[in-house]
Order: structure tokens, then C-alpha cells, then sequence
């Protein structure tokens, strides 16, 4: 199987503009996250797609292969799809550019479990430990049937539990699971996304894989590691130096 990791890079987030550009430990947080994901497939087939000059020339000094995209796209996923005729492979993965501390493994199981499974999308899950991560409407929730495929993904608490008002005790009555935004494509499912159309659940939600199970796409799930950090804010990269800062010298 021909893989190809990519990694949109939108250089104006709306809660953190210039995110992927911000210092992280002497380089840029996209440099963090290129260089992750070199180090998970050990290929060259990593790639940085980019909607500006900025984000683009910071790429080519760092020695990454980059292709421009539309500055209109919503989504990874859209600008994944829009260069589509440019990217070689037939699995494609889509890496967040403000996690730079993704778990490596992950894309090997993604892989394999691609392998195994007729699913046409893939994506890690991870069990949720704290009622605070519950109640987080930025913390992506997703139920799964018992052969772990995706069910439904909202930023509420779901599954709902009808018998215990008391909400910190919900741990106890089931299993609760996270998302973490990486995902792996077979290639015609992106061949086809622009035939795709947008739902009221994405909308409602604004979760981009919503728009896949609306239209009657498979998204299996793999579990993996609570992420350490992902870097939403400005206070995340504060936390974010910290803890590379506390990896580095624990190396």
C-alpha cells in the first residue's frame, strides 16, 4: 500500500491566528508536526499543503515538500481534496498541523487496520477518564458499535445516561470515548468528496467527518493514547513548551 501522509496548514485559525507558525522549543509548531510525522512512516512521503505565502515559505526552509491549496477551504479534508491530482498514493492520512505530539503508533495501526477492514474512512479513538472531559464542548466525543466502528461524533456528551442524574458518576455506567482529529482516507473516498453534500449535522456540529457518516461512509475506529496536547489557544503553547521543554531534558 502506497501511503502519503499530508498536513493542512491554515496560517489563520479563528482562536489562534498563526498557530502553526508559533515558536515551539526553537522551531515552528508545522516543523514539530512534519517532523513527527516523518518519524512515524520513515518515508519521504510527507507532505505540507498550504493556504499562504507565509506558511509556505516557512515549509521550504525547513526542507518539506509542499503543495499550495485554496485559501477557501474549510476543512483539512477539502484541501486535501482539491490537490488531490498531486499527491501520490491510494491511502492517504491527514495529520492536524497543531499536534505536534501525536502519538507515533498510531499510523501504523491506522494502516493495518486498513488492511483488515473494508471501512472506507479510519481514525483514532481514546477512552475518556474524567467527568470534566465529559462536559468539554472542545473535546470531540464519538460512540462506537462493538466492532468499533463510528457510530456519531458531537462535541456533546454522548452516550447519554438516561438513569443517573448525578453526571459524575456516569464513568461508571459505560465507556466514553475522545477523538483525535487524524484521519485515513482511501483514496477514492477524496476522489469523490466534492460530490459530497454538506449536512445539517456538520453544520450543527462543525465536525467535518459528520459530513462522510451523513453520506453513508464506514469510519472505523483505533484506539490509542490520550493526547498529551493539542495547540488550540496561546495558553496551549504555553503548556506545549513546557511539556517539550520537560521531554528534552528527560532524554
Amino acid at each position: 500500500m502506497d501511503v502519503a501522509i499530508c498536513i493542512p496548514a491554515r496560517l489563520n485559525s479563528s482562536r489562534f491566528p498563526k498557530k502553526v507558525l508559533a515558536d515551539l522549543g526553537g522551531k515552528t509548531v508545522l516543523q514539530r508536526v512534519f517532523e513527527r510525522a516523518i518519524s512515524a512512516v520513515k518515508t519521504g512521503n510527507v507532505i505540507i499543503l498550504c493556504d499562504s505565502s507565509a506558511v509556505h515559505d516557512a515549509a521550504v526552509n525547513f526542507g518539506a515538500p509542499v503543495i499550495d491549496t485554496p485559501e477557501t477551504c474549510v476543512s483539512g479534508t477539502e484541501r486535501i481534496a482539491s490537490v488531490l491530482d498531486k499527491i501520490r498514493g491510494d491511502f492517504i492520512i491527514n495529520i492536524q498541523g497543531d499536534e505536534p505530539f501525536f502519538d507515533t503508533d498510531i499510523i501504523g495501526k491506522i494502516v493495518a487496520k486498513s488492511r483488515t477492514s473494508n471501512a472506507h474512512i479510519f481514525t483514532p479513538v481514546y477512552k475518556l477518564d474524567s467527568v470534566d472531559d465529559l462536559l468539554d464542548s472542545n473535546r470531540v466525543k464519538v460512540v462506537r458499535g462493538h466492532n468499533g466502528r463510528a457510530l456519531y461524533f458531537s462535541r456533546s456528551t454522548i452516550p447519554f445516561v438516561r438513569d443517573e442524574e448525578n453526571v459524575s458518576k456516569w464513568l461508571k455506567w459505560t465507556d466514553f470515548y475522545g477523538h483525535v482529529g487524524i484521519y485515513g482516507y482511501r483514496r477514492k473516498v477524496l476522489e469523490n468528496y466534492t460530490n459530497l453534500v454538506p449536512g445539517k449535522l456538520e453544520s450543527a456540529e462543525k465536525l467535518e467527518q459528520l459530513r462522510f457518516l451523513e453520506s453513508g461512509y464506514a469510519i472505523d475506529t483505533v484506539e490509542t493514547l490520550r493526547p498529551s496536547l493539542g495547540i488550540d489557544t496561546p495558553k496551549d503553547l504555553t503548556k506545549a513548551n513546557a511539556l517539550l521543554a520537560n521531554i528534552q531534558s528527560s532524554a
